[in-house]
């Protein structure tokens, strides 16, 4: 058994957050003692199993680089653990600063699209941290995003393991509805929700609603500026859901409209969940979940007329939808929590 602290945002909302807590609860399944160290203190939203330590009276609303850095080696030398896992470049590249002069090296794993652009100051800062103190090891979602990480970090070990997904529940007897399903954060360009709007206002058939889990419907009136008034009053939103699993199983179809990500996650868990899913094919990920016509469908980048079409399509063929859906589900095989959890702890250890 290794003592292994994983470092990352929290366990609130969001894909980095997910992912992490998913590898947090993978590692304790296999035995292995494992501490969650949070960078930014927030309500958990996702169930974690191992310890979890939070920032107490900083980084509420701006993170406090010097506090940060303390937290950091304090926590550390507290539980002289084996393995420093870290999430995403920035958060590893804190902690990378936080641990100089000390024995504890990291592993990156990297969340990012590698065509993100940080900031400047936090590119510098990585950048920075990661010429004076190299990493043990880089994890990469994608073969695409490892070619470009061996440049970023040099000579260090590299490996690529995609996101695991969490058990999702399915739920056979739910009848699929005539909804077109979409999950994220918004006011995030990256997540092309605006691009998923105009594809909308092409489907003709009127029975069909577009459905958003992650925002309200407050938080979307920049969407609904963009529908077309005839789709304004099918266009619904969810919020924060607890229980998307539910969600999947009543989904007619999915799509992950994004511009980038560093890996689609809720593309994979609608895939596991069954769901007829269509995406855009961008840079980096949708092609390693999808094969195009066999378990769900890939759009040319960005292209929301071509979007429209496809989703027009679908909506009047059931037994399309169906099939894909069937086929969509056997990607929880490879992507299952703790086989992704073995290739993570065959990696550090």
């Amino acid at each position: 058994m290794k003592k292994i602290v994983i470092i990352g945002p929290n366990a609130g909302m969001g894909g980095v957050e997910r992912a992490s807590t998913n590898i947090a609860n993978g590692l304790m399944e296999l035995g292995q003692e494992v501490t969650f160290i949070a960078l930014i203190p927030e309500e958990p939203f996702f169930k974690l199993k191992s310890k979890y330590i939070e920032p107490s009276g900083f980084n509420n609303t701006s993170m406090d680089l010097i506090k940060t850095l303390s937290y950091i080696r304090k926590e550390v030398s507290d539980i002289q653990p084996d393995v420093i896992l870290c999430f995403t470049k920035f958060y590893a590249a804190l902690v990378n600063v936080a641990l100089l002069f000390t024995k504890h090296q990291i592993y990156v794993t990297e969340r990012s699209s590698p065509f993100y652009k940080w900031p400047k100051k936090i590119e510098w800062f990585c950048r920075f941290s990661f010429s004076i103190k190299k990493v043990k090891g880089v994890i990469s979602q994608t073969s695409i995003a490892s070619e470009y990480h061996q440049k970023y970090y040099g000579k260090t070990r590299y490996v690529v393991i995609p996101n695991a997904v969490r058990e999702i529940i399915v739920y056979p007897e739910i009848e699929r509805q005539k909804i077109i399903l979409a999950v994220g954060r918004f006011h995030d360009d990256c997540k092309g929700f605006d691009l998923l709007v105009k594809a909308f206002n092409k489907v003709h058939n009127t029975e069909w609603r577009l459905v958003f889990a992650g925002g309200t419907r407050e938080e979307g009136q920049y969407l609904l500026d963009l529908a077309e008034e005839d789709k304004k009053s099918k266009i619904d939103f969810l919020g924060a859901v607890k229980d998307m699993d539910l969600i999947y199983a009543k989904a007619g179809i999915f799509v992950m409209p994004s511009r980038s990500e560093g890996f689609p996650n809720a593309l994979a868990e609608a895939l596991c969940a069954g769901c007829c899913c269509v995406s855009f094919d961008f840079i980096a990920g949708p092609r390693d979940l999808i094969e195009d016509g066999v378990n769900g469908v890939l759009v040319e980048a960005e292209n929301y007329v071509m979007l429209g079409e496809k989703l027009s399509e679908l909506v009047i063929n059931k037994k399309d939808r169906e099939l894909l859906g069937i086929n969509a589900e056997l990607t929880k095989i490879k992507l299952e929590n703790l086989k992704i959890s073995e290739m993570y702890l065959n990696f550090i250890v």
